[in-house]
């Protein structure tokens, strides 16, 4: 190949552009419904087994669901940090 000799276009230039700065994809925005109150909202406490706690309830019920930086799913019983 020629010094003088236009280059190619980059396949992976399109893929770099739709990509953030850093690299990675963006992720979709999230909805959580609360199993105690029933709304959906963005941001719940939530358990591997698929119980969520909307953040109000979570204040509601940290008597019996928390021990301090934990709380413990009712459903599964696994202990989560805060």
């Amino acid at each position: 190949m020629r010094k003088d000799a236009p280059m190619k276009p980059d396949s992976n230039a399109q893929n770099k552009n739709s990509q953030t700065s850093a690299g990675r994809q963006r992720r979709s925005k999230r909805t959580y419904t609360c199993h105690a109150c029933g709304r959906t909202l963005p941001f719940c406490w939530n358990c591997q087994c698929g119980f969520a706690i909307c953040d109000d309830c979570m204040k509601k019920n940290q008597w019996g669901m928390s021990n301090g930086p934990t709380w413990i799913c009712p459903d599964c019983e696994r202990i989560h940090m805060f």
